[in-house]
């Protein structure tokens, strides 16, 4: 009797191990852990349906938000990951490269 409740006794065990797994994986995967920054709204662009939304935050952060046309405009500020030291955009050259995404 004893064999059997060390087995079940190391499969609770293990079972507890893979659910606290599982749980940091999607605590990751959520980016809960990240470093977020206040973004502010630099352009935002309506192409084929589409609302794309150009935010910049500090340090050159740079982020992107495609939303459907019909769920209004673009926010004024967001909060998004923090990317330190992306080299300086123009922004003419980034609302040009993401109208040509589109043309594709």
């Amino acid at each position: 009797m004893d064999v059997m409740d060390n087995k079940s006794f190391y499969l609770s065990l293990l079972a507890m191990a893979v659910v606290l797994y599982l749980l940091i994986g999607i605590q990751e995967a959520r980016g809960e852990d990240k470093i977020k920054t206040t973004c502010r709204l630099a352009s935002q662009i309506l192409v084929n349906e589409q609302r794309v939304c150009v935010f910049v935050g500090a340090n050159h952060t740079q982020y992107r938000e495609y939303l459907p046309y019909d769920a209004g405009e673009c926010p004024r500020e967001y909060k998004c990951p923090y990317r330190p030291n992306e080299k300086p955009f123009d922004l003419k050259s980034v609302i040009k490269s993401i109208k040509d995404q589109f043309r594709k």
